[in-house]
């Protein structure tokens, strides 16, 4: 994608709104072997990932719009897409804001790379089941995703499983 430069052609996941970016980071640190890159549209929270990855020269983060950027990116270039914890925009009258909608699984469809996977993690059963239901509706095979031992956790899925709260999380595949 223009304007992302990594140093090493590697295999490209992705942080759908990386927030303050530790996850992004977290992620960056054990997978040196994939390049990762984080979208974020709020400004200081860009530039608060920023800070957290400088020293990573595997993890870049972009401002702006997850469907925009999505759009921007090579087909087939990104192998693994994570989204947790999202905003769910609980109301009726907000779900239109909500990230996952029927256009992200064409976006993702468009740039994920046969085989790429695409995570989400919310508190939000009913946002996690709508998500669901979106994904299984566009064709694509549910699979479930248990406590994740494979990647590092974000700060609302600590505060979450330390409260003892539930955690909804599925991935999903083309």
């Amino acid at each position: 994608m223009p304007g992302i430069d990594f140093a090493a052609e590697l295999p490209l996941a992705l942080d759908l709104g990386c927030g303050n970016g530790v996850f992004l980071s977290g992620l960056a640190s054990a997978r040196p072997d994939w390049n990762v890159l984080g979208i974020e549209k709020k400004d200081y929270r860009v530039r608060q990932a920023r800070r957290r990855i400088a020293a990573l020269p595997n993890a870049r983060v972009v401002h702006g719009d997850v469907s925009e950027v999505l759009r921007r990116l090579r087909p087939g270039s990104v192998a693994a897409a994570y989204l947790l914890f999202s905003d769910p925009w609980p109301k009726r009258r907000h779900a239109a804001r909500r990230l996952v909608r029927p256009g992200l699984t064409r976006l993702l469809d468009a740039c994920l790379q046969p085989g790429g996977i695409f995570h989400f993690a919310s508190d939000a059963a009913e946002y996690a089941g709508s998500a669901q239901e979106i994904f299984r509706v566009a064709g694509w095979r549910i699979l479930p995703w248990d406590v994740p031992v494979d990647r590092p956790l974000t700060e609302f899925e600590q505060r979450f499983l330390s409260a003892g709260l539930n955690i909804w999380r599925f991935q999903a595949t083309r």
